[in-house]
């Protein structure tokens, strides 16, 4: 039985065996990461919630942009690099750590990830960290088991989204030695159901990623006689962004679009997006309470997910319920875990992936009818109260690490 996080079944969750009393480490791929805005969020409110842990970054930060709540933990974040004191880590630890946890066709990306192990493990032991949890079951999962075998310490990780349909070959030994595994959607939790053996199905937890209900814009929406469209995300295959400028392309009503984010499709998109002139303004990478301003300026948000080809897609987009928690009504396409907030006709309008001609005609049943679409994003904001609220289910997945490892800080 899969276990939803909530304030009632929060005390149904697994029990693991661990230590009384400790320390998480939370195992990262980078940190800071502006991208990981929900990440981010989460750890924010379990510090706030009084969870004892660190931060392990196997990367180095290479943002031009950090986002201001990430400062809090720079005396508690560590980098494989630059420990020093560390209790050594024999190399035969290491070795029998990484059976069955690594594959080796990618020689070098493995190797630093076991030195990295290595390096944090012993650190581990100093810093008095009893659990790991990793975010993402790529890499850093990868990172977490092995130091789990050299230390003897329970992990754990959260799984997104690429990382389990496209990042991945051993995401069934990765369960199976997980102490458990939390994942952000309904469709997430049933695609592990697949991959998994049943006995492992139980250790799977659901817990919505979410945003503070308190985020509120500096300034209020001008009147305007054009529709203003808001788009964001990584430039990327799996956001879709060609598909709503090639809709916009037929667009017979006034209409502003504006894209926040950077990826290898910037360019590219720039190309097509010309033709449309000043109607379509890139905003490029901006710290978070700049996109709280597009939006809050915004009459829709567009959300034109695809399937990429290698089989990657988006989760529940966490920008799309940032639109939704200040009452934007939302089209997105009907994919993944997006449904799970877009409720067609209640909270948004769901279309289908790559279809540019049912995204026109939702812009166009939205810049006909305002009166409707104030209904749609009222509802969306009680929505993301109710389901989504970064605080309340942080509080509930406190409640799984308390559970397991004892870790409400003395």
């Amino acid at each position: 039985m899969t276990l939803a996080l909530t304030r009632e079944t929060v005390h149904r969750a697994p029990s693991c065996g661990c230590a009384a009393h400790g320390r998480v480490a939370f195992v990262l791929s980078q940190f800071p990461e502006v991208h990981e805005t929900f990440i981010l969020r989460e750890l924010v409110a379990l510090d706030d919630a009084g969870l004892d842990f660190v931060i392990f970054s196997l990367k180095p930060c290479r943002d031009s942009v950090i986002q201001k709540e990430a400062k809090r933990f720079k005396g508690r974040t560590f980098y494989p690099w630059r420990l020093q004191g560390s209790p050594a880590v024999h190399a035969a630890q290491v070795l029998r750590a990484t059976r069955g946890v690594l594959e080796w066709s990618r020689p070098l990306t493995n190797a630093y990830v076991a030195w990295a192990a290595a390096r944090l493990a012993g650190a581990s032991e100093r810093l008095g960290v009893s659990h790991f949890h990793a975010h993402w079951a790529t890499a850093p999962t990868s990172a977490a088991m092995l130091m789990s075998g050299i230390t003897g310490k329970p992990f754990s990780f959260t799984a997104h989204a690429w990382d389990i349909y496209a990042g991945d070959s051993r995401l069934a030994e990765k369960v199976r030695a997980a102490s458990f595994v939390i994942t952000c959607t309904h469709a997430n939790v049933n695609h592990i159901a697949t991959a998994v053996e049943r006995r492992d199905r139980g250790k799977v937890i659901l817990n919505y990623h979410g945003v503070p209900l308190g985020a509120v814009p500096r300034t209020q929406k001008a009147a305007s006689d054009i529709l203003r469209i808001a788009a964001a995300g990584r430039l990327v295959e799996t956001k879709g962004f060609e598909h709503l400028i090639d809709a916009l392309m037929m667009a017979d009503f006034p209409f502003q679009l504006v894209i926040v984010g950077e990826g290898p499709l910037a360019g590219r998109l720039q190309q097509k997006a010309a033709r449309l002139g000043a109607r379509v303004v890139f905003r490029g990478l901006v710290p978070n309470e700049e996109v709280f301003e597009v939006l809050a300026q915004s009459d829709v948000f567009v959300m034109p997910s695809v399937i990429a080809r290698n089989g990657d897609r988006d989760g529940i987009p966490n920008v799309m319920l940032e639109a939704m928690s200040l009452g934007l009504p939302v089209i997105a396409s009907a994919i993944s875990g997006i449904p799970e907030a877009v409720r067609d006709g209640v909270t948004g309008t769901l279309v289908p992936p790559a279809d540019k001609d049912a995204l026109l005609n939702a812009l166009r049943r939205i810049s006909a009818d305002a009166q409707n679409a104030r209904r749609m994003g009222a509802a969306g904001r009680r929505l993301v109260a109710e389901v989504f609220c970064a605080e309340k289910n942080a509080a509930a997945l406190h409640g799984v690490f308390k559970r397991c490892i004892g870790s409400r800080r003395q």
